[in-house]
Protein backbone atom coordinates (compact mmCIF):
# COMPACT_ATOMS: atom_id res chain seq x y z
CA UNK A 1 0.00 0.00 0.00
CA UNK A 2 1.59 3.61 -0.99
CA UNK A 3 2.08 5.60 1.89
CA UNK A 4 4.05 9.05 2.50
CA UNK A 5 7.30 7.35 2.97
CA UNK A 6 7.05 6.20 -0.44
CA UNK A 7 9.16 8.32 -3.27
CA UNK A 8 9.41 9.10 -6.56
CA UNK A 9 6.52 7.30 -8.80
CA UNK A 10 5.08 5.66 -5.84
CA UNK A 11 4.65 9.12 -4.21
CA UNK A 12 4.06 10.76 -7.44
CA UNK A 13 0.67 8.73 -7.65
CA UNK A 14 -0.29 8.77 -3.59
CA UNK A 15 -0.02 12.17 -3.89
CA UNK A 16 -2.24 12.54 -7.52
CA UNK A 17 -4.87 10.56 -6.24
CA UNK A 18 -4.82 12.76 -2.89
CA UNK A 19 -5.41 16.02 -5.49
CA UNK A 20 -7.63 13.44 -7.42
CA UNK A 21 -10.17 12.92 -4.07
CA UNK A 22 -9.54 16.38 -2.86
CA UNK A 23 -10.40 18.41 -5.78
CA UNK A 24 -12.72 16.23 -8.05
CA UNK A 25 -13.93 13.18 -5.66
CA UNK A 26 -15.20 14.86 -3.13
CA UNK A 27 -17.14 17.62 -5.22
CA UNK A 28 -18.98 15.30 -7.00
CA UNK A 29 -22.78 14.92 -6.20
CA UNK A 30 -23.58 11.97 -7.09
CA UNK A 31 -20.18 10.48 -4.91
CA UNK A 32 -21.42 12.74 -2.09
CA UNK A 33 -25.43 11.47 -2.55
CA UNK A 34 -23.92 7.82 -2.05
CA UNK A 35 -21.67 8.70 0.55
CA UNK A 36 -24.69 10.50 2.35
CA UNK A 37 -27.30 6.61 2.01
CA UNK A 38 -24.47 4.78 3.30
CA UNK A 39 -23.79 7.14 6.25
CA UNK A 40 -27.20 6.73 6.95
CA UNK A 41 -27.19 3.18 6.82
CA UNK A 42 -24.35 3.05 8.87
CA UNK A 43 -26.17 5.08 11.37
CA UNK A 44 -29.23 2.72 11.83
CA UNK A 45 -27.29 -0.34 11.52
CA UNK A 46 -25.07 0.71 14.58
CA UNK A 47 -27.81 1.99 16.40
CA UNK A 48 -29.70 -1.61 16.85
CA UNK A 49 -26.22 -3.25 17.61
CA UNK A 50 -24.67 -3.66 21.13
CA UNK A 51 -21.47 -1.69 21.62
CA UNK A 52 -19.58 -4.70 21.18
CA UNK A 53 -21.14 -5.32 17.76
CA UNK A 54 -21.22 -1.51 16.80
CA UNK A 55 -16.92 -2.13 16.84
CA UNK A 56 -16.68 -4.62 15.00
CA UNK A 57 -18.93 -3.10 12.52
CA UNK A 58 -16.05 0.03 12.67
CA UNK A 59 -13.64 -2.77 11.95
CA UNK A 60 -15.62 -4.04 8.82
CA UNK A 61 -15.58 -0.56 8.07
CA UNK A 62 -11.79 0.06 8.06
CA UNK A 63 -10.85 -3.36 6.63
CA UNK A 64 -13.28 -2.32 3.56
CA UNK A 65 -11.98 1.15 3.15
CA UNK A 66 -8.46 -0.02 3.13
CA UNK A 67 -9.37 -2.66 0.25
CA UNK A 68 -10.96 0.48 -1.94
CA UNK A 69 -8.38 2.35 -1.38
CA UNK A 70 -5.79 -0.30 -2.39
CA UNK A 71 -7.97 -1.05 -5.52
CA UNK A 72 -7.98 2.57 -6.34
CA UNK A 73 -3.96 2.72 -6.09
CA UNK A 74 -3.77 -0.38 -8.79
CA UNK A 75 -6.01 1.25 -10.86
CA UNK A 76 -4.90 4.74 -10.75
CA UNK A 77 -1.28 3.19 -11.37
CA UNK A 78 -2.00 0.85 -14.49
CA UNK A 79 -3.85 3.75 -16.01
CA UNK A 80 -1.09 6.10 -15.50
CA UNK A 81 1.53 3.39 -17.33
CA UNK A 82 -0.65 2.54 -19.76
CA UNK A 83 -1.57 6.38 -20.64
CA UNK A 84 2.18 7.22 -20.69
CA UNK A 85 2.31 4.01 -23.22
CA UNK A 86 -0.76 5.40 -25.19
CA UNK A 87 1.34 8.89 -25.29
CA UNK A 88 4.49 7.19 -26.41
CA UNK A 89 2.86 5.55 -29.54
CA UNK A 90 0.66 8.85 -30.46
CA UNK A 91 3.86 10.66 -30.48
CA UNK A 92 6.01 7.77 -32.51
CA UNK A 93 2.96 7.36 -35.09
CA UNK A 94 2.77 10.84 -35.64
CA UNK A 95 6.30 12.28 -35.52
CA UNK A 96 8.20 8.98 -36.51
CA UNK A 97 10.28 6.89 -34.22
CA UNK A 98 13.46 8.48 -35.06
CA UNK A 99 11.94 11.81 -34.03
CA UNK A 100 10.67 10.75 -30.24
CA UNK A 101 13.20 11.34 -27.69
CA UNK A 102 12.65 9.38 -24.11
Amino acid sequence: MLTYKNTGIKKYILDRICEIDDEIVNEDPEYRELGERVDECKQQLAAKLPPEDEKMLEKYEGSWVAQVCRQEEILFSEGLMEGMMFGYWVAVISQGVDKVKV
